[in-house]
């Protein structure tokens, strides 16, 4: 809804048995999101990204600490302008490294900026956003018994009766129904918010009108 352009990039690719079944497992739930499967320390698929790092765009990566974000900047830019760390040898995984947002010039032309990992991204506002992403659950929708329904336990509904007979994937209402509640908890503060200011608003002008009888006396 933001006019954001999403691409998901599995990194570390050469730690991966079946790249192929990985990348159709993640298309399955990315809502028709272009997904790559890149090395960036060998350069597996990084040509793939390139349509997104055109002259002049804005890239930013998101993603949990130690994924190989600030590698996959370095690799793009061709030398090392970013600190990284090895992997843990306990576990093979990647390390916390990247402390503050910082944004790079590729030598394409294109910004990118790397963050520190996250753990959760927030919904702010999306309520179209949302359809539009789960366009699949909303088409879907339109076959169930009841108009407003919630596609959880209610009887009659389409779309676990198309998860049931394999149309679509578990993974995707699970998706569904996690936004449509952040997008619930969004509303329900906005609302809380509006109130607590109008409250402000009536008490501030009460005393405005208090104290100008008080000089008009």
């Amino acid at each position: 809804e933001s006019g954001a352009q999403p691409v998901v990039v599995l990194t570390k690719a050469d730690l991966c048995a079946d790249v192929a079944a990985a990348v159709r497992s993640v298309e399955e739930i990315a809502g028709g999101a272009p997904v790559h499967a890149v090395c960036a320390l060998t350069g597996r698929g990084l040509r793939d990204l390139r349509p997104s790092l055109k002259p002049a765009s804005t890239v930013v990566l998101l993603g949990p600490s130690g994924v190989g974000k600030s590698t996959l900047i370095n690799h793009l830019y061709g030398e090392e302008v970013l600190p990284t760390l090895p992997v843990r040898e306990e576990d093979q995984k990647g390390r916390h490294t990247t402390t503050v947002r910082e944004m790079i010039q590729l030598p394409s032309g294109a910004l990118v900026i790397d963050t520190p990992g996250l753990r959760e991204l927030g919904l702010w506002d999306g309520a179209e956003g949302v359809e539009a992403a789960f366009e699949d659950v909303e088409t879907i929708g339109i076959r169930c018994r009841f108009t407003n329904c919630r596609h959880e336990n209610e009887p009659g509904c389409a779309v676990r009766q198309a998860i049931a007979n394999g149309e679509m994937e578990a993974a995707r209402l699970a998706g569904y129904h996690k936004l449509v509640q952040e997008q619930a908890l969004f509303a329900r503060q906005q609302h809380t918010r509006a109130q607590a200011e109008e409250r402000r608003r009536i008490k501030a002008a009460s005393n405005h009108l208090r104290n100008f009888h008080k000089t008009e006396e």
